[in-house]
């Protein structure tokens, strides 16, 4: 009979496998057109490749309708329950949703090649982590796909000995970070494929957080089927959450914070808060549990869609019933 903590991780690493859906959608990640960009960046600089990143925005916008109408149904969304933000769901600032990702990706090569550093990121909730990993003890990170996260890796130079352990979904990621990994291999972020959780990596993880660790999850991607999500409301709206983060997150039994990157101004702001000590799940009453946290992270991700309207890069359908 398996133990509970192993039961627990079983069904992490099920709502990983169940991700075949949004993982097939097409995104800015092919290996070729990457590393092109990167040519691009390195010869030409970074002015030039923002304004290669139209062209390509322009591209994915007329050939990807699916994507298209994902982008108008959130900005739809947004508007009806945020009006003040002053976004419509029109085609011009749909279009204006594409150009921020294509943004998004030329930020990304920054960050990765050592271009951004301490110097262009502002910190809001720092303090509280740094100390927490000064104790010795390490933390989960729950994100989202929402600003440049990978600028982020800025962190890791907060202390000489920060790690960062990034699970990432998709080939289409682990594609990207290929690329990315041979432009500048940096020894403090370790990418790791949530599609292996097993309790062998389970007890990896624990003696990462053991260890002083942080690891690094988003909680905006939902399973293909089963009932390993949670709805809950997000903007106005009942949508689909992931259960995988939360349960992964008791299963460490560590303190959790939230993670998000917004680009502002000429640089980007990173925002730590503390989600909970440490996510409980009672046998009784997991559902409940479950409930709670996701539509805390649910709210969490709403206030940043309302600052940041355009940096959310979920590009396929996301409400329950969509």
């Amino acid at each position: 009979m398996p133990t509970p903590d192993l039961d627990l991780n079983a069904q992490v690493s099920m709502t990983a496998t169940h991700s075949a859906h949004w993982a097939n959608t097409k995104e800015v990640g092919v290996a070729w057109g990457i590393r092109g960009l990167v040519v691009i960046y390195k010869i030409l600089g970074r002015t030039v490749l923002f304004i290669t990143l139209y062209p390509v925005a322009a591209y994915f916008f007329l050939t990807n309708r699916a994507a298209r109408t994902a982008s108008h149904e959130y900005l739809h969304n947004l508007s009806e329950f945020a009006p003040d933000t002053a976004i419509r769901a029109t085609r011009a600032t749909t279009f204006r949703h594409f150009v921020s990702f294509a943004k998004s990706i030329g930020n990304r090569l920054a960050a990765w090649t050592g271009q951004i550093t301490l110097d262009d990121v502002t910190y809001t909730g720092r303090d509280a982590l740094v100390d927490l990993l000064a104790s010795g003890k390490g933390a989960v990170l729950i994100t989202a796909h929402l600003g440049s996260i990978e600028v982020c890796r800025a962190m890791a130079r907060l202390r000489n000995d920060i790690r960062l352990n990034v699970l990432v979904h998709t080939a289409h990621a682990q594609m990207f970070n290929r690329v990315m990994q041979s432009v500048s291999p940096d020894q403090h972020v370790e990418l790791i494929e949530v599609a292996e959780i097993d309790p062998s990596l389970a007890i990896r993880l624990k003696q990462k957080i053991a260890a002083g660790e942080l690891i690094v999850i988003a909680g905006d991607r939902i399973p293909v089927s089963g009932n390993r999500f949670t709805v809950a409301s997000f903007l106005g709206r009942p949508a689909r959450f992931p259960q995988g983060p939360f349960i992964l997150a008791s299963l460490l039994r560590c303190p959790v914070y939230s993670l998000i990157c917004l680009a502002e101004g000429q640089g980007f702001h990173v925002f730590l808060e503390r989600f909970c000590d440490r996510v409980l799940l009672t046998r009784g009453t997991r559902e409940m549990d479950l409930q709670r946290y996701v539509a805390q992270f649910a709210q969490h991700l709403e206030a940043y869609c309302q600052r940041a309207p355009l940096q959310w890069f979920n590009f396929y359908r996301f409400w329950h019933g969509a």
